[in-house]
């Protein structure tokens, strides 16, 4: 018989309250050393207070709960009267294989969608453990389709 742990997928997208900030603190931490947990908290807790339903702070957990990257989200209004998506603040584990990139990828393409929004701004800090993480391993083009400016929502043709 199979485990039915096998048909459920490795990474699932979560909202960041204070029980997930106090998880993603150890991911946190070795990516900015200087930052103290005090401090994350109240970042993580404001963050998704202050942007409500038009963002807030997203973490992607293994089924053991462990978080393997965190980023800030939010949606803005552009000059055109569009709807951009905004993502900040990405912290992403250094992990063998593609499966992380590609959660992070489509959770983003989901949120956006959800969002109404048309473009997406993805912006990668140069203190993540692999910012490479989301460009690399053939997602270069999983990545651009997300990110696609289009008349409708992303991710049409």
């Amino acid at each position: 018989m199979l485990d039915s742990r096998l048909s459920e997928p490795l990474f699932k997208t979560t909202t960041v309250d204070r029980r997930v900030a106090l998880r993603a603190w150890p991911l946190v931490q070795i990516s900015h050393p200087g930052v103290s947990q005090e401090d994350w908290l109240s970042f993580a807790i404001a963050t998704g207070r202050r942007l409500g339903k038009t963002g807030g702070v997203v973490a992607i957990e293994d089924s053991r709960g462990y978080i393997h990257a965190v980023f800030v989200w939010n949606v803005l209004r552009t000059v055109a009267d569009r709807r951009a998506m905004r993502i900040t603040d990405m912290i992403v584990a250094a992990l063998p294989g593609r499966q992380l990139a590609e959660t992070i990828v489509e959770a983003i393409h989901e949120m956006a969608n959800q969002a109404g929004a048309n473009s997406v701004l993805i912006e990668i800090g140069d203190r993540q453990l692999a910012p490479e993480t989301l460009l690399s391993d053939g997602y270069e083009q999983f990545v651009l389709h997300c990110m696609r400016t289009t008349r409708g929502r992303i991710g049409d043709t």
